[in-house]
């Protein structure tokens, strides 16, 4: 289940896990699909004249996520005896993703949009996202032969950092 943004950062402490889901769908047909864990900050600087800048709430991955694609297939049919393998079929291979990193960074109060970095194909792309609900949706680069895609964001957990004495 989703969390809006207000749950996310009156739960969150420094390095918590901010658990996402992040898909993509392009008027090509191809969609995407990543989950994995952003590490928080909040919000620091700021407060004094001639003291460190401000610098908002943020979140960034600390590994890259696996993202899946819906034109990467899988075989999953049996050869037929004496037969060709049949085209592969299952949409989203597992053996066949991209590594994915991806930071979040808080705008204004009211938390309606948010500055998305992503890192994909070895190239780095900033898009901002509205809110929608306890989602967030924004138009974002192109993941192949299309003009763009449609991010869909969704906090779906937070994990507080454990400390052992």
């Amino acid at each position: 289940m989703a969390m809006n943004l207000e749950q996310v950062l009156a739960t969150a402490k420094d390095g918590s896990s901010v658990h996402i889901t992040l898909v993509s769908n392009q008027n090509n047909g191809i969609a995407s699909y990543a989950d994995g864990s952003l590490i928080f900050h909040p919000q620091s600087g700021g407060t004094e004249f001639g003291g460190p800048p401000l610098r908002p709430a943020h979140m960034e991955s600390a590994s890259p996520m696996k993202m899946y694609f819906s034109d990467r297939r899988l075989s999953i049919d049996p050869v037929p005896a004496g037969g060709f393998a049949p085209t592969p079929r299952q949409p989203f291979n597992a053996n066949a993703t991209e590594a994915l990193s991806v930071s979040v960074a808080m705008t204004a109060s009211d938390h309606k949009t948010i500055n998305v970095s992503i890192k994909v194909f070895g190239n780095t792309v900033k898009f901002t996202m509205d809110r929608i609900g306890d989602l967030y949706a924004g138009v974002g680069p192109s993941l192949s032969q299309s003009s763009g895609a449609v991010f869909v964001l969704a906090f779906t957990g937070v994990s507080q950092l454990q400390i052992i004495h």
